[in-house]
């Protein structure tokens, strides 16, 4: 079995509904022979253009353990399916779903605080020092030419 990441995009869709095509695609999935190792939800996001006059769509990431013989028809199930707007299966070496981003100690926290308070200062200081100082301009005598 080979390592697969099958992204798809659902159209906007009720909670319930939404739930209710996610399991509908896992189930998919098993019934082909492969095995789910982790989902990614992205949520709610924005297209960047129009799909079947859809602005807005529901992404999802499936990270898939399936056989080479199984692919096409998992894709083809989904091509069928109304609900999918896109869809994507890449196959990877290795899996690696995403971790979820671990809490920043407080000792850490404090001095990346500190830090950044102290940087607008520095910056300033070091803006002023770069700038040149103006000189003030110095008055050149106006001369009058006299008629003769």
């Amino acid at each position: 079995m080979s390592n697969y990441e099958l992204t798809y995009i659902l159209r906007p869709l009720e909670e319930a509904k939404l739930d209710a095509a996610n399991a509908r695609i896992a189930a998919q999935v098993k019934n082909a022979g492969g095995e789910i190792v982790a989902r990614n939800d992205w949520g709610r996001r924005r297209l960047a253009f129009p799909i079947h006059k859809n602005h807005d769509g529901y992404y999802t990431t499936l990270y898939v353990m399936l056989p080479g013989t199984a692919v096409r028809p998992v894709e083809r199930a989904l091509k069928l399916n109304d609900d999918v707007l896109r869809f994507l299966c890449v196959r990877v070496d290795k899996l690696t779903p995403p971790q979820p981003p671990a809490p920043a100690p407080a000792a850490a926290a404090t001095e990346t605080a500190a830090a950044m308070e102290a940087a607008p200062a520095a910056q300033a200081a070091e803006a002023a020092a770069a700038t040149p100082a103006t000189e003030t301009p110095t008055e050149v005598p106006a001369t009058t030419t006299e008629g003769s």
